[in-house]
């Protein structure tokens, strides 16, 4: 890959994926227009627990959920090993496998006032773009300190505008289980196979 390439990561439980996620992304190639756009399912994210989905379903449900994008997504098992793993452990990686790319990490406005407290923080900043996605009226003076905070740190931070779709995995989870209605957040391929191996009941 050349060095000029541009690469969004996108990492999530995607546990299940939704359309919100979708929607997140979909802005996000549309603001950066990478080369390369990698959905990256997580093994066990340092901040959570462990899924009670099995990774490789996640990852089916990932595919069944965004490859329809853009034809720049491709569906990474970077984390396949479901161990915990750290988002700087990730970026390495990536910088290895593409030497001299220019590395964008797509995360939701919420998770920028936290960013200070990942593991090797600044080392993220020093090798990727963070892109964080929020509502017009969610780009408060705080969402923007928060975004100079990292500035003045030496990373580079965009704050992209898009409209959410209120709904959360753990939501959806509670959805399923109570055999609710489901298709306003799901892709109708997801929906299938949730229900088709009896997933989160």
């Amino acid at each position: 890959m050349e060095s000029s390439k541009k690469i969004l990561i996108y990492g999530g439980a995607f546990d299940p994926p939704h359309l919100g996620h979708s929607r997140l992304l979909e802005k996000a190639i549309e603001t950066v227009s990478p080369d390369l756009t990698l959905v990256i399912p997580t093994g066990v994210s340092p901040h959570k627990r462990r899924s009670g989905t099995p990774y490789w379903i996640r990852y089916d449900l990932a595919k069944r959920t965004f490859l329809s994008l853009s034809d720049t997504v491709r569906i990474s098992s970077l984390e396949s090993k479901e161990r915990r793993n750290y988002t700087i452990q990730t970026i390495k990686k990536l910088h290895k496998q593409y030497p001299g790319a220019e590395l964008y990490l797509l995360i939701g406005s919420d998770m920028l006032a936290s960013f200070p407290t990942w593991h090797l923080y600044k080392r993220i900043l020093s090798r990727c773009t963070v892109i964080a996605g929020a509502r017009e009226a969610d780009i408060t003076d705080q969402l923007k300190k928060d975004a100079d905070k990292l500035i003045k740190e030496g990373g580079k931070v965009i704050l992209m505008q898009f409209e959410p779709l209120d709904i959360s995995s753990t939501e959806l989870r509670m959805m399923i289980k109570e055999d609710k209605d489901t298709s306003e957040y799901l892709t109708e391929s997801v929906r299938e196979q949730i229900h088709k191996k009896g997933l989160y009941r």
